[in-house]
């Protein structure tokens, strides 16, 4: 019997294995799919090429083939238990079904009794929205130590979380964040010195998808008098609660009132507050924006002819002018406030999510990002003939914030690509640097130094500069996949993910 040439198998693992090396070394965005479907390949081609080798014997080999397919396929669905993605590449997790994924969050316990809330510990501030005040990220310099090594950190309490994505608002001590609790969606108020359960609101609700998991994503907005905040959550429900009881004020349904479906990853954009009016985004459909009266939540106006994205509407002024920059499914555009009229559109095509914050990249210049094979654009706005247009500066493919924002500092944009810390010239779109990973996080920026909270949980500060990253303090906050945006209220640091939460004291 003649000996049987291997060229074909080694030529089948080869080339597989030199495209999914390149897929993981580029960060390419499908790296995770295309390692799987690629080991599959490989699986599948060397057994069809064992069973057909055999002449006289291929269908009994073919028919083996097919055998161990369906064992191996049903020993897979008897045994294993799909957990969603393992990180923001998609990446499959499994665990063996008898095994406990992540202890289920207790149930809320009654109001905390005795506590002062008047007494506000020294340096403590407020973060009443997504993002901060302007809704970007960036706070003043530290006024705190930042050398956590000689001066760790004070763990002031730590203590499970329900599922989600949502950060935390607060004003005073009150720390308001939502949580998903079995079938019920939850807004909880915590006091931020001990941890105690102030009140919590629930409703009969629950926004599941099989990548991004169970619960809320969007974090609350409270009122600049601190008397009501606002919460959208993942299928659409839209509370203004009262700030120190957390009895309802008004509930609407946005998207059974616009007759509108839900995002293939729910209801992702904060609520935004100006003036008198709560703002929000619409569904898979127009209008893209809605606004409420903030007291009595009766609509106001309704804008915008095209779908919603992920991003939460930002305040932003353009051409001399303050205006709602909202990012959409297949467009950026400013709206007038007062109205809600487009004032200008951009189009940004492509059927992918669109989550980033509109980075502030100069007084007419904005930058907008995202990934999925899209590229972030800059975008400068003009006045024209009275009214306004917008114009591109460059495209570029970095940065690819995903599911993050960019900042701006120092004629550079820093964030968050596909994982990797990147540098881009704000002038050329270049790309300086791509260095320190720290997976899909979120960052805030502290004057100079970025606060980044890492994926895997830990929490780094960096110094970013025209030649790369300096991490100068590390600390091992949390330990599995988180998403939430850190909150830091002064000294004061809150993180959490849909497993746990924790506050720290910054050394003064």
């Amino acid at each position: 019997m003649p000996r049987r040439s291997f060229t074909f198998p080694i030529v089948i693992i080869l080339l597989p294995a030199a495209l999914a090396a390149w897929l993981l070394a580029t960060d390419h965005v499908a790296r995770s799919l295309g390692v799987v479907l690629l080991s599959l390949l490989v699986v599948l081609l060397l057994c069809l090429w064992w069973a057909l080798g055999a002449r006289g014997r291929r269908l009994k080999r073919l028919a083996l083939v097919l055998l161990a397919g369906a064992a191996l396929w049903g020993a897979g669905r008897l045994l294993l238990r799909y957990e969603g993605s393992a990180d923001g590449t998609a990446m499959p997790r499994f665990a063996w079904r008898w095994t406990v994924s992540a202890p289920a969050a207790p149930a809320p316990q009654a109001k905390a009794a005795g506590l002062d809330l008047a007494e506000i510990p020294a340096g403590l501030a407020d973060m009443r929205s997504f993002m901060g005040a302007s809704g970007d990220g960036i706070f003043p310099a530290p006024a705190w130590k930042t050398d956590w090594a000689a001066h760790p950190p004070r763990e002031a309490w730590r203590q499970a979380a329900g599922k989600g994505w949502s950060g935390f608002a607060v004003a005073g001590r009150r720390a308001v964040t939502q949580e998903q609790r079995d079938s019920d969606e939850c807004v909880n108020c915590y006091d931020i010195v001990t941890g105690a359960l102030l009140w919590s609101h629930t409703d009969e609700a629950l926004f599941s998808e099989p990548l991004g998991g169970d619960g809320p994503r969007a974090t609350p907005a409270i009122s600049a008098d601190g008397a009501r905040v606002y919460t959208l959550g993942g299928t659409g429900i839209l509370n203004c609660l009262d700030l120190a009881t957390g009895a309802r004020l008004w509930r609407r349904d946005i998207l059974a009132e616009t007759k509108t479906g839900n995002l293939m990853y729910g209801k992702s954009g904060s609520p935004l507050l100006h003036g008198a009016r709560v703002i929000v985004t619409g569904g898979n459909g127009a209008p893209t924006l809605l606004a409420y009266d903030a007291r009595t939540g009766e609509p106001s106006w309704q804008a915008g002819g095209e779908a919603a994205s992920y991003s939460t509407p930002a305040l932003r002024t353009l051409a001399g002018r303050e205006q709602i920059v909202s990012v959409n499914a297949a467009s950026v555009t400013g709206h007038d406030t007062a109205t809600g009229t487009v004032l200008w559109r951009h189009p940004w095509p492509g059927d992918y999510p669109k989550v980033g914050q509109p980075a502030q990249a100069g007084p007419d210049r904005i930058l907008v990002t995202s990934s999925y094979g899209q590229k972030s654009h800059l975008l400068e706005i003009r006045a024209s003939g009275g009214g306004f247009e917008s114009a591109l500066v460059w495209s570029a493919s970095a940065p690819r914030t995903k599911f993050s924002s960019a900042t701006v500092l120092d004629g550079r944009a820093y964030a968050l690509d596909e994982g990797t810390l990147v540098a881009v010239d704000l002038e050329s779109g270049e790309r300086l640097w791509r260095q320190g990973r720290y997976g899909f996080g979120q960052h805030l920026q502290l004057g100079g130094l970025l606060l980044i909270q890492t994926e895997p949980g830990p929490v780094v500060l960096v110094r970013p500069g025209a030649d790369g990253p300096e991490e100068i303090a590390r600390l091992p906050a949390l330990s599995s996949k988180t998403w939430n945006p850190p909150t830091l209220v002064g000294r004061w640091l809150l993180l959490r993910n849909d497993r746990e939460m924790v506050c720290y004291e910054l050394a003064k």
